[in-house]
């Protein structure tokens, strides 16, 4: 095996996995402002993840487009990928996993092609018992805020012409929302093209997309318009 040999390149999928968020240890720990959040010593996993999947995510090319990921234990790992990788490997990556088996990690997870749109397909998903959890990027240019939703008409030609205004020329915003079973976190990028680097974020800053992913949570049914979240994309 050669010396340069990732372990974790053999992951199907294209996996996020191993990225780091903690601060350079080479460099001065940030000083917070009164504005800031310190950076803990241990960041959450959940909030790590999601962090992981904002920074690996590049733009999407359309105005609106998401991605599903299913969120997994870094021990889990071996049982996920055995069939991918040589012996060396997998005792390779093993020893990446006892440094920290508890860690999260999302692999992208394709829901089926059937015409319905993204948002209409993600109260479908089942969480199967080989999952942690599950998490969502989405991207948008036709997201309203309370005060606009509120101001809008109730009768139904006017309302749409309203909504179709204020969306007119529109910035995308971007949307990263991660669940398990215990805990949840968003990162959202209100002004995603003018102004990236600004986000909001907090466990349940985008209570829609939550409830969305979250909807299969403790459904274990067979139901033939359910998409099971078994782990990984297996197309």
């Amino acid at each position: 095996m050669s010396e340069s040999f990732d372990p974790l390149s053999a992951v199907p999928n294209n996996s996020l996995l191993g990225m780091s968020f903690t601060p350079d240890s080479a460099t001065d720990e940030p000083q917070a402002e009164a504005s800031e959040v310190p950076i803990p010593e241990d960041i959450p996993q959940i909030i790590r993840v999601t962090w992981e999947l904002d920074s690996q995510i590049p733009p999407f090319e359309n105005r609106l487009e998401g991605m599903v990921f299913t969120l997994h234990r870094l021990a889990q790992l071996p049982e996920i990928t055995q069939a991918n990788l040589e012996s060396e490997e997998l005792d390779a990556l093993r020893q990446i996993i006892d440094e920290n088996p508890d860690a999260l990690v999302a692999l992208p997870f394709t829901l089926p092609d059937d015409g319905d749109d993204f948002l209409q397909q993600l109260p479908r998903l089942v969480w199967s018992e080989n999952i942690e959890g599950v998490a969502v990027v989405y991207e948008t240019d036709a997201m309203l805020t309370a005060a606009e939703m509120q101001a809008a008409p109730h009768e139904a030609e006017e309302r749409q012409h309203y909504l179709e205004t204020i969306k007119q020329d529109r910035e995308k915003s971007r949307f990263v929302v991660a669940a398990t079973r215990e805990e949840s976190w968003s990162v959202v990028h209100p002004k995603f093209e003018s102004d990236p680097e600004h986000i909001e974020q907090g466990p349940a800053l985008v209570l829609d997309l939550l409830q969305l992913i979250t909807n299969g949570r403790d459904d274990n049914t067979d139901d033939a318009g359910d998409t099971s979240a078994a782990g990984g994309d297996d197309t």
